[in-house]
Formats: structure tokens, sequence, C-alpha cells
């Protein structure tokens, strides 16, 4: 990635169309977006994925977010996956690593999940396959997700970060830290537990979070805001720039 974006998950507003959404996101100064495979790109729908490319004009897509689960779902599912994503022109795709927490999967699902890993990897050697930090899969603890990589061992397997609100900020710190060299994208948001904060009041973790990830180009893209309003956007957009520049 040779700059870094601001930009919207599309999944944090799925009941507005992709069109308010781009108008929303020109509005609030941001200039990407990831648009989701479940409602506003959905997998192989490529008139659909061509239509939201064309609306979202100057835009960057810097990345797509799919449900294609590794190891779990239909192996055809990620062809669908990465036609959409193809015809939206972006560099990552985001995966999901599994349906299992890192401490309760078996070995033989271990190994099914690394070997379709790096098929699709193979799959698609132009494109960052991305996984996530999320609970009940195989990256739920960063310790886990490092061996996954290195187990897996292909260039093309990344990572997507965001703290983790059920974890202490050290926690979040020594996982930023080791997943570093991999990342190539930062979901934005502020939660304590499940409650959900404006960005700002996360301002004195996010400083020493993005001490560390401002080194290289990366994606910082807003999930979520905390009253689930459009009209909070342009807000939290503000004080993301804010802290970035």
């Amino acid at each position: 990635m040779k700059q870094s974006f601001c930009g919207l998950v599309s999944i944090s507003f799925r009941e507005h169309s992709p069109d308010r959404i781009v108008r929303a996101v020109f509005d609030a100064g941001l200039n990407a977006v990831e648009w989701g495979g479940d409602v506003h790109v959905p997998h192989g729908n490529e008139e659909k994925a061509q239509e939201v490319k064309t609306l979202s004009g100057k835009l960057f897509l810097p990345e797509y977010g799919s449900y294609y689960r590794i190891g779990q779902s239909d192996p055809s599912l990620f062809d669908k996956v990465l036609a959409s994503a193809r015809i939206l022109g972006t560099p990552m795709i985001r995966v999901w690593a599994g349906a299992q927490s890192s401490d309760r999967i078996l070995n033989d699902d271990y190994q099914k999940a690394v070997s379709d890993a790096r098929r699709i990897c193979l799959l698609a050697p132009e494109t960052n396959i991305c996984l996530e930090c999320h609970p009940q899969t195989l990256t739920d603890e960063y310790h886990t997700a490092l061996a996954f990589l290195h187990d897996v061992g292909c260039n093309n397997l990344k990572m997507f970060w965001q703290p983790n609100q059920f974890r202490s900020h050290a926690y979040n710190m020594d996982a930023l830290t080791a997943l570093l060299p991999y990342l190539t994208s930062v979901h934005v948001f502020t939660w304590k537990r499940e409650k959900r904060l404006p960005l700002y009041k996360g301002k004195a973790e996010w400083k020493e979070y993005l001490s560390l990830l401002k080194t290289a180009p990366r994606a910082y893209m807003l999930e979520f805001m905390h009253d689930d309003r459009l009209e909070t956007l342009k807000e939290t957009a503000e004080t993301l720039m804010e802290w970035l520049h």
C-alpha cells in the first residue's frame, strides 16, 4: 500500500443503500469504502459489483469485506468472492479464520484451515487475503494468529487489526506490536466490552496505537458508529482525521 486511506466499513450501515453511503462518505471528508459482501456487494453478483464500483466514483476501494470462512465455507464461494473483488478493483479481501476459537479447534480442522488458506492465497496471488482478530476464530488471540500465518506460509496472507474490547489496553498494545509486520488495515472504533462509545472517548488508547501504526501506510476504516446513525459519521470522521494529521 503506497498511501494511507481514511474510510468507512459499509456494513456499519447495512440498512442504507450504496448511493446514500457514498454521499455520506464524501460529505464526511473520507476517501475510501470497504464494501460488504453480504448486502451492498453480494458475493458473485457481478452486475451489482460493477454498479457499486461506478457509484463509488473517485473513492478508493482498498478492501472487500467477504464472509468466506476458511476451512468452513463451500470452497466455490471464494470464486464468487474473488470475482466481485476483481470488479471492484480492491487489493485486499477480508476473510474469516474459520468458525472455532483457537483454544478449541481440533487438529484435523486446523490443518484443513491451513490448507484452505493456502489454496485461496494461491488463487489470488495479486491480492492480499486478510484475516481479522474476531472472537470464535483461529485469530482470536495474537499468538495463534502468528502461528497460523506461519503455518500457511503465503506472503499475501495478511491481517486486519482492531482493538479487542474485551481485553486490556496492555494486551492490545502487545497484539498490535506483534502483528504489525502483517497489518494492512485497521478498523477504528471505541468500545468497552458491549458498550459502544463516541470515538473521541478512546483518544488516549488510540494515540498509543497510532504511534505504532503510522510507521507505514495503512487503511483506517471506521466501523459502527456508537449510535448507529449515519448522521454521526461526519463528526466521527473528523475525530479520526484529527488524530492522523
